[in-house]
Order: structure tokens, then sequence, then C-alpha cells
């Protein structure tokens, strides 16, 4: 199995291996380029593996080739293209070549990455892509989700299709065969078979809050939305994240303030209004609190 952890994989890459990317404000930001050369075991495979336990991935970088990621354990922000999503145990995701991302506030946060070489073929399966862009990390509706026992189906196919018994070019429409499966098996596990599971209807609330985290909230309404009750929607939201619901929702526009005050020139008073906070003075005391650092010294810094 060719199964590589990020993190040896930044630390040994060539600093001259650079991607750039033009901001809105028109400037330009240079990151690590990740590249199929040094993540694959040769230029012409199609597939290859890592896996991190845990992730300790905060450098922001780009890279040669596309990944689908599932989240194995644990919990933190995806922050992909400037916006950082909540990712929790079992979310499923497909991070294209073109994207910048990095991970936040890891924790224990353990990622299994199969990655796909857009520059080879495959040798018989056509048309795959556009069931992988199903699940695009750009968006926050498309992450998918998958139960414990879909969870461990997909991991005995990953073990399958980068076993050392599928490794001859002779068994190329196997393995093309088990990832065509795996990713048929993700598909599926978005139908109702998962929609009676209360932790597939945690990630749905989960990811409304996201897409609305500068929205006040009636949290009775919000968790009778989403076919649970209150207490079963506090409870479950403090197991994943951490965090009080409350407090979930003040992460969230903690983190989309810190993107803009990093990547952007707008003023700090009106970030503040824009992340859903009433005044700049509250914004400051709780950006302080959360990340050590004021919004004005974090300006300074970048």
């Amino acid at each position: 199995m060719y199964d590589h952890k990020l993190k040896n994989i930044i630390r040994d890459a060539p600093a001259n291996v650079l991607c750039s990317f033009t901001l809105n404000d028109g400037l330009d930001k240079k990151m690590n380029l990740l590249t199929v050369d040094y993540y694959f075991p040769s230029v012409n495979h199609k597939l290859a593996l890592y896996s991190s336990d845990p992730e300790d991935n905060s450098s922001e970088h780009c890279h040669e080739f596309d990944e689908l990621v599932i989240v194995e354990e644990g919990h933190g922000l995806h922050v992909i293209n400037d916006n950082p999503l909540y990712i929790q145990q079992g979310d499923v995701f497909y991070v294209q070549a073109g994207d910048h991302h990095f991970y936040d506030e890891l924790g224990t946060l353990k990622l299994i990455n199969i990655l796909i070489n857009p520059h080879e073929s495959f040798h018989y399966l056509q048309k795959v892509e556009p069931l992988l862009h199903t699940f695009c990390a750009r968006e926050a509706a498309c992450y998918g989700w998958l139960s414990p026992d879909t969870r461990m189906q997909c991991r005995s196919l990953i073990e399958k299709i980068f076993s050392l018994r599928f490794a001859d070019d002779a068994k190329c429409a196997l393995r093309e065969a088990s990832f065509f499966q795996l990713v048929t098996t993700i598909l599926h596990a978005q139908t109702e078979a998962e929609y009676n599971n209360t932790r597939y209807k945690l990630h749905k609330l989960l990811t409304y809050l996201q897409e609305n985290c500068f929205q006040e909230h009636d949290w009775h309404s919000l968790a009778t939305q989403f076919h649970l009750t209150t207490r079963t929607t506090f409870r479950h939201i403090k197991e994943a994240t951490g965090l009080t619901p409350d407090s979930y929702l003040k992460r969230l526009r903690l983190v989309s303030a810190r993107v803009k005050l990093r990547e952007t020139e707008i003023s700090i008073t009106e970030i503040a209004y824009m992340c859903g906070f009433s005044n700049s003075n509250h914004f400051t005391t709780l950006y302080k609190k959360v990340f050590g650092i004021t919004p004005s010294d974090e300006r300074r810094r970048t």
C-alpha cells in the first residue's frame, strides 16, 4: 500500500515548488505546490494514497492532483479557497487541483486521502469525474457523510485498491473496479439509506449553520426543521465540535472574520458587522479570547 503522511511531504518537498493565487484585492499569495512526481509512486500512476493520524497540516498549499478525502476521526476546520468549513467524523469531500487549502483547529483530526492524477486516464473507467464532483469541497452543501458501517466498507475497499496483490498492471481492471465501487458506495450513502441516522441529520444541520452562520437562529425551530429535538441537537453539536451551539456559531463567525482580516483590506469595524457581530468592541473581545491576539494585531502580523 502506498501510504505517505502529508506532514512528511510538506517538510521534505523542494522549497522552490510553489503556486500562486491572486486574491480579491489584487495581491498575490504564494504557497507550497504538492506535485504528482513527489506524491505518487510514478507520474504514470492514476491513484495513490496517504493518511494522517492525527492530521497536522496547517500550511496552506495547492497541488497538481485531485483528492477524495474521508474524515476518519475527529473534527476541525477545512479552509478551502479562503472559505472556512467545519468538518467532522464521517464527512467526505473532493478537492480539485485548482483549489488551495489547509486544515485549522485540528485536534485529533484523522484523514484518509485518495489522490487522483488528472494527467493520467483510467484504462477502463469513463466519466467517473462527474460523480466525484458531487462532493466538491468548495461548497458546504456538497460535503457527503458516511455512517460508521459505510466507513468500514470504504476502508476495506481502499485497502483492496492499494494492496500489493492489486499493484500489478495486470490487475488494473480489478483495481479500477474497486475504485468505482468505492465511489458508488459513497454516493449510495447519501440517499435515503442514511436519512434516519441522527448523525446524518446533525451533518446536514451543521452544513446549514455554516452556510448561514452570520444570521441569528432559533434553536428550537432549527432542531425541528432537521427532525431533531432541541436537547438532542445541543448534545450532538457539543459532542461533534466540543462547543455549545452558540459558541460554535461564534467560532464560525470568528474564523470567517480571520480570513477577511488576513486576505482583504476591509476595515475591522466593517468585518465585524459582515460576520454577524453587533459592534466592533464585542468582536475584538471575543477575537482575542479565542485566538489570543486582537484583530488589529492579526492584520499587522499578516
